[in-house]
């Protein structure tokens, strides 16, 4: 198959930095693939909580004093408030924090200042998992997982390109088409 020159040359170039770019993310990427895949071998992995109890001053406690009450658990390092869920009645206030592999639960009695703190760390694992996935792992992170994908989408057309290049090209498409047909007939007949 004749393929112009210049496309070719643009091709190799841009399969080659994106590889570069890619490299980390796909090892990432493939590696928590599988431990998605299987659970089952991290199951001896129990989650660490840490629970405490404390007494909170008063003068947080009011309604309008709630910016003030987030701005002293923060300060007293209980959790980074960069997906902080607030709920409030007239005598709890709940606040979640969640994250990779972890969540911070906080219950502040309103007439007494008691708060119930319960961190929870399901460990390395379960972080680089939730990472896989984006699970509470914010808008860059998202941004990340977005912009590696298309890198990849890029990296394996160009790749194809290359293949095609090839003089072996009969077995290039033949691989590429059969492996296809392996992964639609596993999925319709298996899944």
């Amino acid at each position: 198959m004749r393929i112009n020159k210049s496309f070719l040359n643009y091709s190799r170039v841009i399969h080659v930095y994106v590889s570069m770019a890619l490299l980390t993310l796909m090892v990432f990427f493939s590696i928590t693939g599988v431990t998605l895949n299987h659970p089952e071998w991290f199951a001896d992995n129990e989650a660490y909580v840490d629970e405490l109890e404390l007494q909170l001053p008063r003068s947080l406690l009011g309604v309008e004093h709630q910016g003030e009450l987030i701005k002293y658990l923060h300060q007293q390092s209980w959790f980074n408030g960069k997906r902080l869920t607030l709920e409030r009645d007239e005598y709890e206030l709940f606040i979640s924090d969640k994250g990779p592999g972890a969540h911070l639960a906080i219950t502040v009695d309103l007439e007494s200042g008691d708060a119930f703190i319960e961190k929870t760390n399901y460990g390395m694992w379960a972080k680089l998992n939730d990472l896989h996935k984006g699970r509470n792992s914010g808008a860059l992170w998202r941004f990340i997982i977005d912009a590696s994908a298309i890198l990849m989408i890029l990296f394996s057309i160009t790749g194809f390109v290359l293949a095609l290049a090839q003089r072996r090209v009969n077995k290039t498409l033949a691989l590429s088409l059969v492996t296809t047909l392996a992964v639609f007939f596993c999925y319709v007949f298996y899944v």
